[in-house]
């Protein structure tokens, strides 16, 4: 099964970028910092959650050194480029990665300058790896920071189509209710630029509705959906999808028990499959997919339809997302003809 899972093409729709260094670089970086030695055990007690963990608050605590550590270009653009390497080598054919240009301006670069130093990483390897992609940027949940993220907009705007494909709202949102953020989106939309938004996750049902309102054309989480049968069947008719996060989803007890992907997928929501963050999480996108072929009565067939619904809702051209569609399908054929000549 795990030989299966590792073959099978994947499209990612919700990965953080700072939530997902790799454990070795950050020693290096850590290390470098200090002028000491430091255990890699001791730096991924650092960046990754307890299996015990309480809540999404307790989880985002972990996301403290990761941004520290952003602020310079070379790190930026080393980090975008590693992970869409480790992407490329899980057989991801295509993945959106998001993160915050916000939380990465302490050593003075720019909103522009962060945002070409990981476009230039994640085309490095895009180039020379068999993946392609785009960036998200997160606007974040806070208190005072409207500023920070209508500039977020701008620099989206800006590069729209040239590494970047669409904006998100990030955070607490517990602390932060969505309904807060409308001005954020309507400016957005004014300026054409498509988000999706964290709802459903440490909120419930209303937070997935404001977002809807707003027009996110997919959401992000959205599994407290389950809550309100008439939100259920908005986004059945509606066809929005869910980037749903499974094993983020437990340690952030947005869900207790089993995630309930195989409901939504078998009430007619389009799920897609994303592992959130690699490293905070201790997971990638095949021990997701190895999480629903374990815990559900789902299938490899069921995964390869998820990743058609990603590739139908990737922010790209439709050029891209047929390219990707065909080739999944593809795949799928291939494996269905193998499966009758045995």
């Amino acid at each position: 099964m795990e030989n299966q899972i590792s073959k099978l093409p994947k499209v990612i729709l919700h990965l953080h970028l700072d939530g997902s260094l790799r454990p070795e670089t950050v020693k290096e970086w850590t290390e470098e910092s200090l002028k000491r030695k430091v255990s890699i055990e001791d730096i991924k007690k650092m960046l990754m959650v307890k299996k015990d963990c309480r809540n999404l608050n307790e989880y985002l605590e972990k996301f403290d050194i990761p941004v520290k550590l952003l602020q310079t270009s070379d790190h930026i653009k080393r980090a975008t480029f590693e992970l869409f390497e480790d992407l490329a080598r899980q057989n991801v054919i295509y993945a959106e990665v998001r993160f915050a240009p916000s939380l990465h301006l302490l050593n003075g670069l720019s909103y522009e300058e962060i945002v070409q130093f990981a476009i230039d990483g994640m085309q490095e390897a895009i180039e020379k790896y068999d993946i392609d992609g785009s960036l998200i940027l997160c606007c974040m949940r806070g208190p005072d920071n409207k500023k920070e993220n209508l500039e977020t907009v701008k620099v989206a705007k800006k590069f729209l189509g040239k590494g970047v494909s669409s904006i998100d709202l990030a955070g607490a949102e517990a602390l932060f209710k969505t309904e807060n953020f409308r001005d954020i989106f309507e400016f957005a939309s004014k300026n054409g630029v498509p988000f999706t938004i964290h709802a459903g996750e440490a909120d419930g049902p209303k937070s997935i509705k404001d977002a809807l309102s707003f027009g996110a054309k997919r959401i992000g989480h959205g599994v407290r959906c389950l809550e309100d049968e008439s939100l259920v069947e908005e986004l059945v008719k509606k066809q929005i999808p869910l980037e749903i996060c499974p094993i983020s989803n437990l340690q952030t007890q947005a869900v207790t028990g089993t995630v309930p992907v195989e409901e939504l997928y078998k009430r007619g929501i389009k799920v897609t499959i994303s592992p959130d963050n690699d490293t905070v999480s201790n997971t990638n996108i095949l021990e997701e997919y190895d999480y629903i072929l374990s815990n559900t009565n789902l299938g490899i067939d069921d995964l390869l339809q998820m990743n058609i619904y990603a590739a139908q809702n990737i922010f790209a051209t439709k050029e891209q997302k047929a390219k990707l569609i065909e080739r999944i399908k593809a795949y799928k054929d291939k494996l269905n003809k193998d499966d009758m000549g045995r």
